[in-house]
Order: structure tokens, then sequence, then C-alpha cells
């Protein structure tokens, strides 16, 4: 059996809960991508604003889940959906002041854009090294719609 599906497999029940509530979480978010302005969507809410309050702990399995989800759920969404759907999630067990943080960079002549979660001082569902590549952008209403 291949490793990943052999930890998938061996997942305790609350971590297969949580998978399921990321899927779902997942969904939404993708169908709200579909539906508003990338602009509307990542502009940082008064959530964001407040210091981090809840369990450090669950924050970072909610985080796990939404990876694993986003890897091997049934669609592989963007980051922006991924972050979306993890600060849902948070929100949703009181952990507060997650907010949503843009990002772009030149990479070969290539415009990249990332999206990630900040959570007081921690990166939530992505690696700081990678998050720290990236210039991040205050202000995306500029953006308007697609």
């Amino acid at each position: 059996m291949p490793p990943p599906l052999h930890r998938i497999l061996t997942l305790g029940r609350r971590a297969w809960c949580d998978l399921v509530r990321a899927q779902g979480a997942l969904l939404k978010a993708q169908w709200r991508f579909l539906q508003e302005p990338i602009g509307a969507l990542a502009i940082r809410d008064a959530s964001g604003t407040l210091s981090a309050s809840g369990d450090a702990e669950r924050a970072r399995q909610l985080a796990v889940a939404v990876q694993r989800a986003a890897a091997h759920g049934v669609f592989r969404p963007y980051c922006l959906v991924q972050t979306l759907a993890l600060r849902e999630l948070l929100l949703a067990e009181r952990i507060e002041g997650a907010s949503i943080r843009i990002g772009v960079r030149r990479d070969r002549g290539a415009f990249q854009a990332h999206a990630w979660i900040r959570w007081g001082d921690q990166i939530l569902g992505d690696r700081p090294e990678h998050v720290a590549t990236f210039t991040e952008v205050d202000d995306l209403r500029v953006m308007g719609n697609r």
C-alpha cells in the first residue's frame, strides 16, 4: 500500500471527521471563488484584526485536514480556496484572529500570487519559508471582477 494511502487509512476518528469537514469547506469555498470577485474574497475582515485566540493545536489540526483534503480529495483547489476553507473551519471552532494574506512575486519573469493564513505570529496551512518568498499585498480591491 502506498505510504500516503496507508497514512490516511490509519487516521483516528477525529482526523477523519476533520477531513470530511475540510472537504465540505473546500467545496463551499470553491463555489464562493467561482461566484465572487477575487478582491472581495481576499479583503481582510474584522476577524483578522483581532489578536489570535483559541486552541493552537486544534488550529494546526484543521490546517492539516485542509491540506490533506486539497491533496487527496475530489478536486485540487487553488491556494485562495484552501485559505477560505481553513478560515471558515477556524471560525467554526472559535479560533479567532486568522486572516487571509496574499503575496506576489516574479519567478523567471512570470508573475505569481499566493494566499495563506496568518494567525498571530503563525502561518497555518503553508510553510513559512515558502510564504517568505512572496511580497505581501495589502489591498486587492483593485482586482475587481476576474
